[in-house]
């Protein structure tokens, strides 16, 4: 059985690398990773980099644990199927300027290194979870689709500003958000709109097709010579 001090090492142990996740979360979400140093995030939480190190290994294993802890990789313990899309339209917005994963993205698709941690994270972190939540075939390519095009009109509203997508216009834009992801979704992709058969025109074919009527203009009969009796 632990001693009362052991558990209290344990237990402060805990908490200290917990202040370091915190501490590097905002290095990362403000700064490219470049830019993030160890020992700054140790001054930060008061403790020797030694420490960092002996807490997390590397740099890149530290990024690795800041987005496996991301309160958007929290959201996704649990997926509805039925309103995946639903959710994360609605999501969009209420999530808006608080996405730290997604500026954590932004300021480290640059660096290789951080490349490769992202890829690796997106596939467990992210697209595995939506995966495992949808029936049938391609799975793993419709929860891609899904979350490129999350990501995708992310950055354009909270890099871009693009003004479509902000809270401003969400009456117009959420429905179609929810119907992108929905498509993305859909096992067989988007069905097309059906038309309906009394505002359908025709078919035209060769018997529909009607010729130019054409009159029949009569030969005129050369007069007859009469003979003189």
């Amino acid at each position: 059985m632990a001693t009362l001090a052991e558990l209290q090492e344990k237990r402060g142990g805990e908490i200290t690398r917990r202040r370091i996740l915190e501490a590097a979360r905002a290095r990362f979400s403000t700064a490219s990773y470049e830019d993030v140093k160890l020992r700054d995030i140790a001054a930060e939480v008061g403790v020797d980099v030694a420490l960092v190190h002996r807490a997390f290994g590397s740099k890149e294993q530290l990024f690795s644990a800041v987005l496996s802890t991301s309160k958007e990789v929290e959201s996704r313990s649990a997926l509805d199927a039925s309103r995946l899309s639903a959710d994360f339209a609605d999501g969009f917005f209420s999530a808006a300027g608080q996405n730290e994963t997604l500026q954590i993205v932004v300021r480290s698709l640059t660096n290789p290194q951080a490349r490769e941690v992202l890829r690796a994270r997106s596939l467990t972190e992210f697209i595995g979870p939506v995966a495992d939540a949808l029936e049938g075939p391609s799975a793993h390519e419709r929860a891609t689709l899904f979350n490129a095009c999350l990501v995708g009109m992310a950055i354009f509203r909270e890099v871009l500003g693009a003004e479509a997508l902000q809270d401003d216009n969400s009456a117009k834009t959420r429905p179609l958000i929810e119907r992108i992801l929905a498509a993305c979704l859909a096992e067989g992709g988007a069905a097309e709109p059906k038309e309906d058969d009394s505002t359908k025109a025709p078919r035209r074919t060769r018997s529909t097709i009607e010729k130019p009527a054409t009159t029949k203009v009569g030969r005129r009969r050369a007069p007859t010579k009469t003979r003189n009796a």
